[in-house]
C-alpha cells in the first residue's frame, strides 16, 4: 500500500502490463524487510514466551532447575542465524533490489502516457497532435466528432482535420496506431505562397475515408542501463560505501587546501606584475614624480581589491563545495551504519520480546500484538529521529544511527534481568504492595 500510494501517479495512463507492475512490486518489497523484520522477531518472541508462560511451561523448567538463559539459548542460535540473514539483506539484497526498481522506475516515469481518449476532452498524449472526440464507443472504439490539430509540419502551421466518425486500431507489432476516419475534411493554411498576408491562401480537401497512421515507437517502455544508477549510496555495498567514503574525505582534504595554493600562486604573479609599476629612479621634475606615484598607488590599489575579491569568491565557493561534499559523506556515513544496526537490532529485539513474554505469561495475537507494536513505534521513532539528527549534522553518523539501539539496550538488559530473577514486572499484587510499603513508610516519617 505505502509503493501503491507514493508512486500511483507515476504508473496511472502509462499502458503499463501486469509483469512489470509486479516486477516493481517485487524490487520494492526488499526495502520493507528492515522494517517487518524487527517487529517480526519482537511479535514472535512475546508469542512464544508468552505461550510458555500462560500454559506454566516455563514454571516447570524452572522448577526442574533449568535457567532462563538455557532457555533462551536456542533461540539465540537462531537469532545469530536471523542477523546474518539480516545483513545479508541489508549488504547484498536491498542494494540489488534498488538498482533495479529505480532503473524501472526512472523507465516507466519516462515513458508517455498510453493512448487514453476521453470523450470530449483534448488529448495531447501524441507529440505533435491534438485531438477531440464527441463520443467514442469502449468496445468497439469507434469515435464520432472528431477533432485533430496536427502540428508536425516543419513550418509550424496546424493541419485541421475533421470527421463525422472513425475507428481506431493498433498494428499487430503494436508498433502503429492506425485512425480511419469517415466523411470528414481537412484544412491547410499556405503560407509559403507569394503574397501570403494579404490572399491567405489554404487548401480544403473533403474525403469520405481517410486513414492516418501514428508512430507508437516512443510509447513503449524501453529499458534504461542499470549502470547510470549505481553510484547511488543506496546500491553500495559495505566495501564499496568505505571506499567512497574514504574518496569525500581525501577529496574535502583537497578541497580545503585549494585556497592556500590559489592565494600563494596568484601572490606570486600579481608581485612580478606590481614590479612593473615600480618606478626607476632618474631627475624628473617635482610634479611629475607625484603624478607618477599617484598613477602607481591607485593601481596598486585597484589591482590589490581586484585580488581580494577573486580570493573571497573562490573562498566562498570552496567553502560551499566542501559543505555539499561533507553531507554527500554523511549519506554514505549514514548508509553504511545502517547495514549493521539492522542485524543488532534483531538481538535487541529478541531480547526484549522473550523476556517480556515470559514476564506477562501472555499469549496469542491479544496482549502481544498491542505491546509489540507500542515497542516497534517506540524503535522507529527514535530510530527516523537519530537518522534526521545525522542527516542535519546536529549529531554524528555513529551516534544518529545508533541510536535507537542504545536507546533500547538498557531495556532489554533490564527486562531480561527481570525475568532471570522471577520478576514480578507486570503483576498487579506486586505492585499494590510496593504503593502500600511506600505510603506505609511515608506515613512513618510524617508521624
Amino acid at each position: 500500500m505505502q509503493f501503491i500510494w507514493v508512486y500511483i501517479d507515476d504508473m496511472a495512463g502509462k499502458g503499463l502490463t501486469l509483469i512489470t507492475i509486479a516486477q516493481l512490486m517485487f524490487y520494492f518489497s526488499a526495502s520493507i524487510i528492515p522494517l517487518a523484520l524487527p517487529l517480526s522477531i519482537l511479535l514472535a518472541s512475546i508469542m512464544t514466551f508468552g505461550n510458555l508462560g500462560e500454559t506454566y511451561e516455563l514454571i516447570a523448567a524452572k522448577a526442574a532447575g533449568i535457567s532462563i538463559w538455557r532457555i533462551f539459548r536456542p533461540m539465540f542460535y537462531l537469532m545469530i542465524l536471523l542477523s546474518i540473514f539480516g545483513f545479508f539483506v541489508s549488504n547484498i539484497l536491498i542494494p540489488k533490489a534498488t538498482l533495479k526498481y529505480k532503473a524501472l522506475l526512472y523507465d516507466i516515469k519516462q515513458q508517455k502516457p498510453a493512448l487514453l481518449i476521453k470523450e470530449g476532452v483534448f488529448y495531447n498524449g501524441i507529440e505533435g497532435i491534438s485531438m477531440r472526440v464527441g463520443k467514442k464507443d469502449p468496445v468497439t472504439n469507434e469515435l464520432e466528432d472528431i477533432v485533430i490539430y496536427d502540428n508536425r509540419s516543419l513550418g509550424g502551421k496546424a493541419v485541421i482535420i475533421t470527421a463525422e466518425s472513425g475507428k481506431m486500431h493498433m498494428s499487430a507489432d503494436e508498433r502503429y496506431l492506425f485512425f480511419t476516419l469517415y466523411n470528414g475534411s481537412r484544412y491547410e493554411e499556405m503560407d509559403k505562397q507569394k503574397g501570403y498576408e494579404r490572399t491567405q491562401p489554404h487548401s480544403m480537401l473533403n474525403f469520405s475515408e481517410e486513414e492516418i497512421v501514428f508512430d507508437m515507437f516512443a510509447f513503449n517502455l524501453n529499458r534504461t542501463d542499470e549502470s547510470l544508477f549505481k553510484d547511488g549510496y543506496q546500491i553500495l555495498n559495505v566495501i564499496q560505501l568505505q571506499h567512497k567514503i574514504d574518496s569525500l574525505a581525501e577529496l574535502v582534504n583537497i578541497r580545503k587546501t585549494t585556497p592556500i595554493h590559489y592565494y600563494n600562486l596568484y601572490l606570486k604573479i600579481n608581485d612580478s606584475l606590481y614590479g612593473k609599476y615600480i618606478p626607476k629612479p632618474m631627475i624628473v621634475e617635482e610634479n611629475e614624480l607625484m603624478n607618477d606615484v599617484l598613477i602607481n598607488k591607485q593601481m596598486i590599489i585597484s589591482n590589490a581589491l581586484n585580488n581580494a575579491r577573486t580570493v573571497k569568491s573562490v573562498l566562498d565557493y570552496t567553502s560551499t563545495d566542501v559543505a555539499d561534499t561533507q553531507k554527500l559523506s554523511v549519506r554514505y556515513n549514514i548508509e553504511w551504519h545502517k547495514k549493521y544496526t539492522l542485524s543488532v537490532a534483531c538481538f535487541i529485539m529478541f531480547f526484549i520480546g522473550a523476556p517480556l513474554g515470559s514476564i506477562i505469561r501472555k499469549g496469542g495475537f491479544g496482549m502481544p500484538v498491542v505491546i509489540s507494536v507500542l515497542l516497534y513505534i517506540v524503535f522507529h521513532v527514535v530510530s527516523i529521529t537519530g537518522e534526521k539528527m545525522a542527516k542535519t549534522g546536529t549529531s554524528t553518523p555513529q551516534s544518529g544511527m545508533w541510536l535507537a539501539i542504545m536507546f533500547l539496550a538498557p531495556v532489554g538488559i533490564f527486562l531480561t534481568y527481570q525475568a532471570a530473577n522471577d520478576s514480578g514486572l507486570f503483576d498487579k499484587s506486586a505492585w499494590v504492595k510496593l504503593a502500600n510499603r511506600i505510603i506505609h513508610t511515608f506515613k512513618k516519617k510524617t508521624a
